[in-house]
């Protein structure tokens, strides 16, 4: 899991039940904390770090050295959380789902067999369940519910006006009351994980342990790949342009520059074991258009949408090679 707040001041990573926390900019070691449980969920603002224990512990640190301002309990144990640019938390329970901030607990909604939370804007979030049963909430209550053919997996909101939610063998639209295809997965490497760019011109998603691809929206082209020979990816999380931040399994991350290619490590903090890993970079750069594509009214249909692709058709881009950076860059030397 990672957090990367839109600043790009800081940066959060875990490893089990340790809190790894990062300067943003030069990927430098600030502070770590031993949480007790382990962690199922991160999150981050230009002010604060937050950290999600699997306990139902919501906890507000000092992002710049490991003093904790605030705590909030959900009150059962934690299947999954959420954390917004704000730094409200929503958990996710075998009931439902719990608001947490730091003033204590919030509202609860029902929801049995919850395993999926994300935030949207305005008040907006989704809960997900193991059966495919998906509920979009406002501050009044549910607005709207959709049932999938398969559980969801991950969910991001996108700031062009949509939620994208994913399951093991696709990637979803939810926009204007309605589900629209995306585009399809390959079908032996599942979807573990899905992010949206700050702008939303672009979608990152995790492919089985060691792939990360970055769509652009709403193109749907590959522009970028991340294929790890040695270690799991663990999250994807994007910050400010042109950075989008990798968690690996054992703590460690990676800053992937989307506009030329180039990938920084985060230093180990001390007392750590540091380690090394090989990782394979592929970028092209997005096809240039007449003019930058504009947010969509949720009603309205994506501009420019092309027919349903297939993420095993894309994954083929990188025979295109006048239009690729590629590397195989080592770490930990």
């Amino acid at each position: 899991m990672i957090a990367f707040d839109s600043t790009g001041r800081n940066l959060v990573l875990a490893d089990d039940a340790e809190l790894l926390v990062h300067d943003g900019p030069s990927e430098g070691p600030r502070w770590r904390r031993d949480c007790k449980s382990p962690l199922v969920a991160v999150g981050a603002t230009p002010d604060a770090v937050i950290s999600v224990d699997e306990d139902g512990q919501a906890v507000w640190h000092d992002p710049l050295r490991d003093v904790q301002r605030a705590t909030a309990e959900a009150g059962d144990l934690a299947r999954a959380a959420a954390i917004s640019p704000s730094g409200h938390v929503l958990v996710a329970t075998s009931d439902g789902a719990v608001e947490l901030t730091q003033s204590g607990p919030g509202r609860r909604y029902p929801w049995p067999g919850a395993t999926v939370v994300a935030w949207g804007v305005g008040g907006q979030f989704l809960i997900g369940d193991e059966n495919g049963k998906l509920g979009v909430f406002g501050p009044a209550g549910l607005v709207e519910e959709h049932q999938l053919e398969a559980p969801p997996v991950a969910a991001t909101w996108n700031s062009r006006g949509f939620w994208v939610v994913a399951t093991a063998r696709k990637l979803l639209r939810i926009e204007g009351g309605a589900v629209h295809h995306l585009t399809g997965g390959p079908a032996d490497i599942p979807i573990r994980a899905v992010a949206c760019s700050l702008g939303g011109d672009a979608i990152a998603m995790v492919l089985g342990d060691n792939l990360a691809i970055v769509l652009s929206w709403p193109g749907r082209d590959n522009i970028a790949q991340l294929r790890y020979l040695d270690r799991v990816i663990d999250g994807v999380q994007f910050g400010p342009e042109p950075w989008l931040a990798v968690s690996l399994d054992g703590g460690d991350g990676n800053k992937f520059d989307l506009s030329n290619g180039n990938l920084n490590r985060t230093d180990t903090h001390p007392g750590r074991e540091h380690r090394r890993w090989m990782v394979q970079v592929s970028v092209r750069a997005p096809e240039p258009t007449a003019a930058p594509a504009r947010p969509q009214p949720a009603a309205e249909p994506p501009a420019a949408a092309k027919p349903k692709s297939s993420l095993g058709s894309l994954l083929g881009f990188a025979a295109v090679a006048v239009l690729i950076i590629y590397a195989i860059v080592r770490f930990g030397s």
